[in-house]
């Protein structure tokens, strides 16, 4: 250990990137790139600030998101971007299954926002998580979440949903009754405040107290993983006038906030790790070299049945979480996100190093492996009762610059569907991907079940909020298959591509529910 703190302290003089397990074996850097340059690696890992909630009169949980322009310091790197209560990863917010927590945005941006609670099962309208929202500049909107006494224990996040860059007519409220002229309500601005920096980690319970006794008091960590872009006048980078967010051009990848971090295990000791891609566009698909993940929660959903993997692939909004066991010797390994297109019109993403595993010290004893499904994990739905098919097509422009669902843009006043869902159903959905790049597929309120991808059936072992759609070959679209539990929560349930790019520019709609 004391090893690791002098290579951190070292590192924080020098700027240097080489670091030694115990064993006193170097791990070559990777070089260090243009965007890089002035940042610092190789610092000790830190876990994002914690959010401090008081308690209310009624036994409620209060917590408030001041949001504003901020400048950071990124791995010793200053950087001009926006902030929750001035982290450029934002404090996590954690909070128990049964909660009644108050959150109340205070909006100090010159522009127009609002905050999505992601994955979270609540009701999507009456000051909940509506994203149907518009928090006008200098205005304050407290959100009152009510989390069902049985939701489920896990990772989810939070982040800026902004429909645009100005309420209608100025006023805090819904825009759902205003269309504009192009049938869109405005030129969403959900990419532009991500990046810049508006998304954090969002905790339900503890899922370790699901697994067996054995794994219940095991250290759990937090990745939140987000990319940055610096411009000459050391701003993230913004869409705006004369300058445009490009997810296929270099980018420095930050685990909270910090370049390639050393991750500190014992020999044999077994490590929760809360994955999240909390950033605006672009994917990860994650590698531990010489180890395997045992994924047991994904999007905030315990899993039916634990798998064990080498490779996760998370788009935008993706959540697991991982049980990850250090070898018996020690020694080093780099977490990375290895090389990826999502396709011929998307993005090609260079092998890139994340953090570093350092295994050192004494050896502890090594927990059995762990099989089979965690403490409540919903019912497969392969048996249920289909009420209603649904087709979502998803396309875009051939320059890639607008983006539809069914042929049409994103209209706040009409959904794309004419008829409405019943609450107390189960609806399937066939989601096709008519372009030439992955759509992460996204519906807000409920988790689903994937039940095939391009016609090969999905064997169940989870519930998700997310799906990578498959772009199409040959002419052929990318297809899969879905079912949805509708339950709860009457209204808007919101569906859309979770690439900001996409989802700004029309790929977004929402289905109307009734009791």
């Amino acid at each position: 250990m004391l090893l690791i703190t002098v290579l951190a302290i070292l590192s924080a003089a020098t700027g240097a990137v080489a670091l030694a397990s115990s064993t006193g074996t170097l791990n070559a850097p990777p070089p260090v790139t243009d965007q890089e340059q002035g940042m610092v690696s190789g610092a000790l890992f830190q876990d994002p600030p914690d959010m401090a909630m008081a308690a209310g009169a009624n036994g409620g949980l209060t917590v408030t998101l001041d949001t504003h322009d901020t400048q950071f310091d990124l791995a010793g790197k200053t950087a001009k971007g926006q902030s929750y209560n001035g982290s450029y990863v934002a404090p996590t917010i954690s909070f128990n299954p049964g909660a009644n927590v108050d959150v109340r945005v205070v909006n100090h941006l010159p522009v127009a926002t609002n905050v999505h609670f992601h994955g979270l099962h609540i009701d999507p309208m009456s000051h909940s998580d509506d994203d149907f929202l518009c928090i006008a500049p200098g205005d304050t909107y407290t959100y009152h979440l009510v989390i069902p006494a049985d939701h489920p224990q896990g990772t989810y996040w939070y982040h800026s949903h902004a429909m645009g860059t100005m309420c209608p007519g100025g006023v805090t409220g819904p825009i759902n009754g205003v269309a504009g002229s192009s049938g869109m309500a405005m030129s969403g601005d959900v990419e532009n405040q991500i990046f810049a920096g508006l998304s954090g980690a969002l905790i339900v319970g503890d899922d370790r107290t699901l697994l067996p006794a054995a794994y219940q008091h095991v250290i759990a960590h937090t990745f939140v993983l987000k990319d940055v872009q610096i411009d000459a006048n050391g701003a993230i980078v913004q869409n705006t006038a004369t300058s445009k967010i490009d997810s296929n051009a270099p980018t420095v990848r930050l685990v909270n906030g910090q370049l390639r971090p050393i991750v500190g295990m014992q020999p044999n000791e077994t490590q929760l790790w809360r994955l999240i891609n909390a950033g605006a566009d672009i994917f990860y698909r994650l590698r531990l070299d010489g180890y395997t993940f045992t994924v047991v929660g994904e999007d905030g959903v315990p899993v039916a049945g634990a798998t064990t993997v080498d490779t996760l692939l998370l788009p935008p909004a993706k959540r697991y979480d991982v049980l990850v066991t250090a070898n018996g010797t020690p020694g080093t390994a780099w977490l990375r996100t290895t090389a990826y297109s999502n396709g011929p019109q998307g993005d090609q993403y260079p092998d890139t190093t994340l953090a570093q595993l350092d295994v050192y010290g004494d050896a502890v004893n090594r927990l059995p492996t762990l099989t089979g499904g965690v403490r409540t994990a919903p019912a497969s739905l392969a048996d249920a009762k289909i009420a209603q098919q649904r087709t979502v097509d998803l396309s875009e422009s051939p320059d890639g610059l607008s983006f539809f669902i069914n042929g049409k843009q994103f209209d706040p006043t009409t959904s794309v569907f004419p008829d409405p869902a019943k609450l107390g159903t189960v609806e399937e959905w066939t989601i096709l991907n008519e372009s030439g790049e992955d759509h992460p597929f996204h519906l807000h309120t409920s988790a689903f079940q994937e039940m095939s991808v391009n016609g090969t059936a999905v064997p169940y072992t989870h519930m998700q909020d997310v799906v990578p759609v498959p772009h199409a070959v040959s002419g052929v679209p990318g297809k899969v298959v879905i079912r949805i539990p509708i339950e709860d929560y009457p209204g808007q349930w919101m569906f859309h591509c979770h690439i900001g790019a996409h989802e700004d520019n029309g790929m977004m709609s929402f289905l109307n529910v009734v009791r």
